[in-house]
């Protein structure tokens, strides 16, 4: 939040330099939707700066110094939270000196400095500019610097081109929630010595972090029947898209407390995050969901694992589809699993083969998903970063660990008579537990399905 503390005014009472710059997406606004050419629709999204620190904000246009705006959209549906699609970043020009945030904006803001606690907004006719809009490779997220003049300073194309791109059966639906992204990058909050700068108001939720971990925001966002969109409710502010899956996991706005999601700095640079949730299916088999989101690293994540027990079955993997210029070359294989004694590993091409290789990149989100017949434990997935291949970073959460024994109905470890009784009633109630083939239908199926698990035993 907008700092003029007492600590601060002290410390510059004292002669201590206390001025941090500090920007942060603080509004989602309106959605432009551009239809659709072969299967993919594209939109443009509104967004507002506000500045969260006490030093103006370059904006200078024909620059390398001003900030850039990334925004992307992620769907939600049957308890998985997807990533559909990025835009180009849009090279901003110029700042209006507003206070969308409630910060206070004061004097001292510019046409090209954001003054501090002042807002500019950018709509999405702006942010959907053609000719404003750049590469995404040619960004470091980390510490804000980038190719200037952009490979495709100027250049304008067909109604989808450099817009944020998404598959156009995957919206609209209507059993599913939308949700919109906007993420900030500038170079100011980075430090002389290529730090970021940290955060220094006690009264600030992001008290002691770097600036450049609060510079993403989401929003949720209805989508009609002709694909039309707009923003609806709350600005969640500082707060990055992946942790949607955990605040609207059981409808909008009902949190789904299932859903982990954690925190991963990569030393000395970045920050992921990991989320995670594991799904009963009711058969004796979970589901294991996981998300590697990396919200600003130039290292990128080449590599994930997970401690494997159990039976695996039912891959699943999803990317994004990277587009246009020389975005366009990023490679769009899909990460093969690949079972070890006691793992399962997903990776990209090596960095050091083929730096078009489909990493998981800034601003982008990619999910990993199998079925086990291991029930969850707390443990430990493993993060390899793409340009450090030496660099293998790790996020607590829940992993296949103990072995179910699905005939154990009263859960005591131990396969009796009672285990039978419970079969038996759940079966004539028609209860879930009983339907040992998972088909909806409690028959003969069932009975011999329990009494082959019954027979098997317990690990």
């Amino acid at each position: 939040m907008f700092r003029i503390s007492a600590i601060a005014a002290l410390a510059a009472s004292c002669g201590v330099a206390a001025a941090v710059p500090d920007v942060v997406c603080g509004t989602l606004d309106d959605v432009n939707h551009y239809g659709a050419i072969g299967g993919v629709r594209a939109y443009a999204v509104g967004t507002t700066a506000c500045n969260a620190g006490d030093v103006n904000l370059n904006w200078i246009d024909g620059t390398p110094n001003h900030p850039v705006i990334s925004c992307t959209l992620y769907k939600l549906k049957d308890g998985r939270l997807e990533q559909l699609g990025v835009t180009f970043v849009k090279h901003s020009f110029a700042s209006l000196q507003g206070n969308a945030c409630g910060f206070g904006c004061g004097s001292g803001g510019t046409f090209s400095a954001l003054g501090p606690g002042c807002s500019d907004p950018y709509g999405a006719g702006l942010n959907g500019g053609q000719t404003g809009l750049g590469p995404r490779s040619e960004i470091n997220a980390f510490n804000g610097q980038f190719v200037y003049p952009f490979t495709t300073i100027n250049q304008s194309g067909n109604s989808i081109f450099k817009r944020i791109q998404v598959p156009a059966d995957e919206m609209p639906d209507s059993a599913a929630q939308f949700f919109v992204e906007g993420q900030y990058v500038i170079k100011d909050e980075i430090q002389p010595d290529g730090t970021p700068y940290i955060d220094n108001d006690p009264t600030s939720d992001w008290f002691g972090r770097p600036v450049n971990w609060n510079n993403a925001s989401y929003e949720r966002m209805n989508v009609q029947s002709s694909g039309a969109a707009s923003t609806t409710g709350a600005t969640f502010r500082a707060r990055a898209a992946i942790y949607a899956w955990q605040d609207h996991g059981n409808g909008p706005n009902n949190p789904d407390n299932s859903v982990e999601v954690v925190e991963v700095p990569v030393p000395d640079e970045g920050l992921l995050h990991v989320g995670c949730k594991v799904t009963d299916l009711g058969d004796g088999t979970y589901r294991y969901d996981y998300a590697v989101h990396n919200q600003n690293s130039d290292l990128s994540v080449g590599s994930f694992s997970v401690p494997a027990a159990g039976s695996i079955s039912d891959y699943y993997f999803n990317d994004i589809d990277y587009h246009d210029g020389p975005d366009g070359l990023i490679s769009g294989a899909d990460w093969a699993p690949a079972e070890g004694a006691n793992s399962i590993t997903w990776g990209a091409e090596p960095f050091i083969s083929n730096p078009n290789g489909n990493a998981i990149r800034w601003g982008t989100m990619y999910n990993f998903s199998f079925v086990s017949d291991a029930a969850p434990v707390d443990g430990e997935v493993t993060i390899g970063m793409w340009k450090a291949p030496g660099m293998q970073l790790t996020a607590d959460v829940q992993v296949p660990g103990g072995i179910s024994c699905p005939a154990d109905l009263t859960g005591d470890g131990v396969l009796d008579f009672f285990d039978v009784s419970a079969f038996l009633n759940a079966f004539n109630a028609e209860d879930s537990i009983a339907d040992f083939t998972g088909d909806g239908v409690f028959d003969f199926f069932d009975v011999s399905a329990f009494l082959n698990a019954y027979n098997a035993g317990c690990p």
